[in-house]
């Protein structure tokens, strides 16, 4: 288990993240990508996870056998978010102290940051589906929304806390979400960061199947099992027109805006009256606790 004693800021430094992504071709046409952190709830480690998570994205996409990429999670928890013990800019080389890092470092690393997800999953010539079960909060509300299909346990829960922390609607993933969700249900989702239902999900046309969490594995091979049964330069074709149409909606134009985001956040000039969460965290050294202060205000307003 990661150490709890850790600082903010140094996080999961001297944590060996080698077996947190897994890779295994189980069946002649279908690879299973298993994020597996569970003892941290499945959260994202930047930039490490990133780089083996698109390690293993790659090697699906140049393995013409796999026809079909099956994306789930070890543990109760699908994924968590970024582990904020050290934020993605801490990874990029900021330290207390030493001033500020320069926004060439913050771009370019945002760059590579939010490519190994969209490169590998929006971008994927092969079908990916998706298997979610207990939390699927932040960067993982995000990994979820970027897979073709969505097959969900009936004891998700859904939701982009990073709007609360001073993001609002931005996520690099935005694109995607509004599409799917519908611009006015979207932005509600997006802005609040309120929880959204497997029922919801069902109702709206995102997840295709929703089912007992001990049923999870076999209704996505269901499915994996029936796209692969499909001819590999027919869904590779079928993919690229599918990217056709997420070009003519700007997609790709958006995921270079997201880069410059980033860093802009990170000159957000905050008024006395509002909750500044990094500095919060700061003082008091601890995530959990935080977090809890700012969901409350939230939570109090019907937005749990």
């Amino acid at each position: 288990m990661a150490d709890e004693k850790a600082q903010v800021g140094e996080g999961f430094e001297h944590e060996d993240l080698s077996q947190s992504v897994l890779y295994e071709v189980v069946e002649d046409h279908i690879c299973l990508i298993t994020l597996n952190r569970p003892e941290r709830r499945n959260a994202i480690a930047i930039p490490g996870m990133n780089d083996l998570l698109d390690e293993a994205l790659v090697r699906a996409q140049d393995d013409d056998r796999v026809k079909v990429i099956v994306f789930r999670a070890n543990g109760p928890d699908f994924c968590s978010g970024e582990d904020t013990r050290k934020t993605p800019i801490e990874s990029f080389g900021l330290k207390k102290n030493a001033g500020r890092l320069a926004q060439s470092v913050r771009m370019r690393n945002m760059r590579k940051t939010y490519a190994s997800i969209q490169n590998g999953l929006i971008w994927s010539d092969k079908v990916v589906i998706g298997a979610c079960q207990g939390n699927v909060m932040g960067l993982g509300f995000s990994l979820a929304f970027a897979c073709d299909m969505l097959i969900v346990a009936d004891n998700a829960r859904f939701a982009r806390r990073q709007s609360r922390i001073g993001f609002a609607a931005f996520d690099g993933q935005m694109p995607m979400a509004l599409l799917k969700m519908g611009l006015n249900r979207g932005m509600e989702v997006l802005l609040t960061g309120r929880t959204v239902t497997p029922e919801e999900l069902k109702d709206w046309g995102i997840a295709n199947s929703v089912v007992p969490e001990d049923q999870l594995f076999d209704e996505a091979m269901r499915f994996a099992r029936a796209v692969s049964a499909l001819s590999t330069d027919g869904l590779m074709l079928g993919k690229r027109a599918f990217h056709q149409h997420l070009h003519g909606l700007g997609l790709a134009s958006f995921q270079n805006f997201a880069s410059i985001g980033h860093p802009l956040f990170t000159n957000i000039v905050w008024r006395e009256d509002e909750f500044n969460f990094l500095n919060e965290r700061n003082k008091e050294g601890s995530n959990k606790s935080v977090w809890k202060k700012l969901n409350k205000i939230f939570k109090d307003l019907g937005f749990d």
